[in-house]
């Protein structure tokens, strides 16, 4: 197994086909097709489904090819060092984030990156909901969540605080709720959570509720009136300053669990265009996100 095997296998993945590889890599088709059976060979499991239309991984292809493309960049990393050429930052970035944070604060800053470091391809997965992620999957992982010890390595990008809130239409119609035990009689709309937690211990079962999976949905359905939500204060916040949104309840804080968290694989050596894409994150959210610190107004 050698390095240009392990690009012809890349190589193959990305363009679907041996011969376009083979051109790409200045190899001729016949030896890209012998390079292919001979690591199918050593690994003892076939990578790919050959068709007359297509070359399409196999499940073990799949579940392989994160790991190709790990060894492969730890060597070019290597090779970089050694050369003093490790400034030259280049490649796929995989990176996933919650939908609503990555459209509202990620990809406005992503042209920005790009003007630095114009040979790193990003390969962006966007969703509100919890990815099980296998490590080598993604490069970069951004979490808005309580982490348990997943085995990844872990940097904060920024504190979070939750605050219930509300449309000023909804309470003239529903009242204020003047006690966390208020909010039972009250109609709310959720993430899927069940409970609320306050500081002073209580706990608030949430009775009528809309669920939706989209925090940017959920806050369009609080500012039409639908409801009480419990929202992150860097998703409300420019609601908040416009009035489209109260806070609920500000003498009775909710207990955060959650951080905005930046994870990557636990691996000895952090191929430069993860470590050029964390430093760029931490530069942007700190020492102050973007939301700033919402003021009570």
């Amino acid at each position: 197994m050698d390095i240009l095997s392990l690009r012809l296998l890349i190589r193959i993945a990305e363009l679907g086909g041996v011969t376009a590889a083979a051109h790409d890599l200045s190899i001729s088709p016949a030896s890209a097709s012998a390079r292919l059976v001979k690591l199918e060979e050593i690994l003892g499991f076939r990578l790919f489904n050959r068709t007359t239309r297509a070359v399409l991984l196999t499940t073990d292809g799949e579940l392989f090819l994160p790991y190709a493309q790990q060894t492969l960049e730890t060597l070019e990393t290597g090779f970089s060092a050694v050369r003093g050429q490790s400034s030259d930052v280049q490649g796929l970035l995989r990176m996933t984030m919650p939908g609503s944070f990555g459209r509202m604060y990620i990809i406005p800053i992503l042209a920005k990156f790009q003007s630095r470091y114009p040979q790193v391809k990003l390969d962006l997965r966007l969703s509100d909901e919890v990815l099980d992620v296998v490590e080598g999957a993604y490069d970069l992982i951004i979490r808005n969540a309580s982490l348990a010890d997943s085995g990844l390595i872990v940097r904060k990008l920024a504190t979070d605080r939750r605050l219930l809130v509300a449309s000023p239409a909804y309470l003239k119609q529903y009242g204020v709720p003047t006690t966390p035990d208020d909010l039972v009689d009250h109609r709310c709309v959720t993430l899927g959570e069940k409970k609320w937690k306050f500081e002073n211990g209580q706990i608030i079962r949430v009775s009528f509720s809309n669920t939706v999976n989209d925090g940017e949905a959920m806050r369009t359905m609080l500012e039409h009136g639908m409801g009480i939500g419990m929202k992150s204060l860097w998703n409300a916040n420019e609601s908040l300053k416009s009035g489209l949104l109260v806070e609920v309840l500000p003498g009775f804080p909710l207990i955060t669990e959650a951080s905005i968290w930046l994870l990557y694989p636990s691996r000895r050596i952090i191929a430069p265009r993860v470590r050029v894409m964390i430093d760029f994150l931490i530069e942007q959210f700190q020492p102050i996100p973007p939301w700033g610190h919402y003021i009570e107004l």
